[in-house]
């Protein structure tokens, strides 16, 4: 009996495996799949950051100057752009200028590539005469800003 049943099913799963290699295919239809990525970029690592001078502190004509690293991370091309006024103490302010990885106030990245890299923003503040401006804690908010192109 146990020989019968042994039979029974080598034939029941071969009888199975030839009905599945002799199945003819009836049909067949493509498709494609696709996305779009959008554009992208993130900054980080941006501190807020002290300017100092190797001067006289609060001298006429003391310069002051800092800097701080940043990574810029994008999967297109684009126009990072800084913005920033004069540093303010209530109404007296001192004149300051910006520069981004030591050029102008915009930088591009490559065409039609990826980017990721690190980058530096830095800030100098020139004083007037002794008495042009008070003394005291003077500060302002700078923006940088992407921009795809």
């Amino acid at each position: 009996m146990k020989t019968i049943n042994k039979l029974l099913i080598a034939a029941t799963l071969g009888t199975a495996f030839v009905g599945q290699t002799y199945a003819a295919e009836l049909d067949s239809k493509n498709a494609t799949v696709s996305m779009s990525v959008g554009q992208f970029a993130s900054i980080t690592g941006l501190d807020d950051f002290v300017l100092s001078t190797l001067g006289s502190d609060g001298a006429a004509g003391a310069i002051y100057s800092g800097s701080d690293a940043y990574n810029l991370e994008s999967n297109a091309q684009v126009r990072v752009s800084l913005s920033g006024g004069n540093l303010t103490n209530g109404s007296d302010s001192v004149s300051t200028s910006y520069s981004l990885d030591g050029g102008g106030l915009t930088f591009d990245t490559t065409s039609d590539s990826v980017h990721n890299g690190s980058h530096t923003i830095a800030a100098s503040a020139t004083l007037g005469d002794i008495s042009a401006q008070k003394a005291g804690a003077y500060s302002t908010v700078i923006t940088l800003t992407v921009a795809s192109l």
